[in-house]
């Protein structure tokens, strides 16, 4: 009877949903929870040189950064000149306030460029929030677009915070990157081979 076949049809229905869903989205929203990433945070050249230069020790944002992301590694891309990603920070600690609270709790108060704070966020926004940055270290040789977009066509930066996870070819040319090229005190004896040799090894493994 048509009853009897209930049991087998369920599991059926299940399995097709199951093999529809990871076909056509790549069980993206599933995996996303399980796999490793890497975090991306987009930064204008002007703002992004003075970090590295560690005249900068805080970037100031509207928006807070996730907590998960304390004291972990975020990859610096520099917008409008360089294209690229140029190092790696940490944050210690994420001060929220007013602008003027800000402003005082960070220094710039008494900083020749502290009113460049103000006219980007207005005086007294209660949405200001300054990311307080340690571990600041640059690249040797910069990964940029160009370089990005030959081996994922497609790639592109944040406006503010993008996760790359471990699925996608540029998870491991950014890692590779990051051991090869960071300036603390582990540099290769020959960067322009060794960058060639990374981004040749991610296209050779069907990343274009």
């Amino acid at each position: 009877s048509p009853s009897l076949k209930l049991p087998f049809i369920i599991p059926l229905f299940a399995i097709f949903v199951n093999l529809w869903y990871n076909t056509f989205t790549g069980g993206d929203e599933m995996d996303k929870n399980r796999r490793n990433r890497i975090a991306i945070i987009s930064i204008m050249t002007y703002y992004a040189r003075q970090i590295f230069d560690e005249t900068k020790l805080y970037e100031f944002r509207k928006s807070p950064l996730r907590d998960e992301l304390l004291n972990k590694k975020i990859y610096v891309y520099s917008a409008k000149e360089d294209k690229a990603i140029i190092g790696y920070f940490k944050v210690s600690d994420i001060l929220n306030g007013n602008t003027d609270e800000i402003l005082r709790a960070t220094g710039y108060d008494k900083r020749h460029d502290g009113h460049e704070i103000v006219e980007h966020y207005g005086k007294n926004n209660p949405n200001c929030f300054a990311l307080h940055l340690y571990d600041v270290t640059e690249f040797e040789e910069y990964l940029t677009l160009i370089d990005m977009r030959s081996i994922s066509k497609n790639a592109d930066m944040p406006q503010y915070i993008k996760f790359i996870y471990d699925n996608d070819p540029l998870y491991e040319v950014i890692k590779e990157w990051d051991e090869a090229f960071s300036l603390d005190g582990n540099l290769c004896d020959n960067p322009s081979k060794t960058k060639q040799m990374i981004l040749q090894k991610a296209r050779m493994k069907g990343g274009k």
